[in-house]
């Protein structure tokens, strides 16, 4: 049996807006740029709380906080587990920030990274297919194609789910903020 390494993936190298695009398609830009800016902040947010979880644990500076989600969980777990008032709290921060990768592997990952093809023709709502490229976990030289059909609706549900994540993740932010200590240099009366 011979393979073929060959893959051929057709692409549409069309400029945005696109003269072809439905007159309701920059609705469609604009939720989808709103998810983008929406995700940006969440991850600042975590972000911050990593940032102070390495604090509160006398790691910061001395390393960046980390880029992969699984190694995020990893610190915040620490975190939650490590800080006396903060132990109380580990199995529901955990199960949270778990809801955020979750999040961020279906919604996140594929609105950043996806390959937009052309508006879909007389869809009921603005409908783009998008393509994700990427290699198949576990199965070396093999890649995995993944189209699908991304609805105005889809991405403005994936917008709520984001906002609401971000929410949630300020009740942490808190927490978190009423473990550090006061800074030494602080007056006191």
């Amino acid at each position: 049996m011979v393979s073929d390494p060959s893959i051929f993936l057709r692409t549409t190298a069309h400029h945005t807006p696109h003269h072809a695009d439905p007159p309701n398609a920059g609705e469609f830009y604009a939720a989808l740029g709103m998810l983008s800016v929406a995700w940006g902040r969440l991850e600042g947010h975590v972000i911050g709380n990593l940032l102070t979880i390495m604090s509160l644990l006398r790691e910061a500076p001395r390393r960046p906080p980390p880029l992969q989600w699984e190694d995020r969980l990893e610190w915040w777990e620490k975190g939650f587990s490590s800080v006396p008032s903060l132990q109380p709290q580990r199995e529901r921060a955990v199960v949270f920030f778990k809801s955020i990768i979750e999040a961020a592997s279906i919604d996140r990952n594929f609105a950043a990274h996806a390959a937009w093809d052309v508006f879909v023709p007389d869809a009921d709502e603005p409908t783009i297919t998008a393509r994700s490229v990427k290699a198949k976990k576990g199965c070396p030289n093999t890649i995995e194609v993944d189209d699908r059909r991304i609805t105005l609706s889809m991405v403005n549900r994936a917008l709520v789910e984001c906002n609401q994540l971000n929410f949630e993740m300020g009740e942490f932010t808190r927490l978190l903020s009423l473990s550090m200590p006061p800074p030494e240099n602080v007056l006191r009366l």
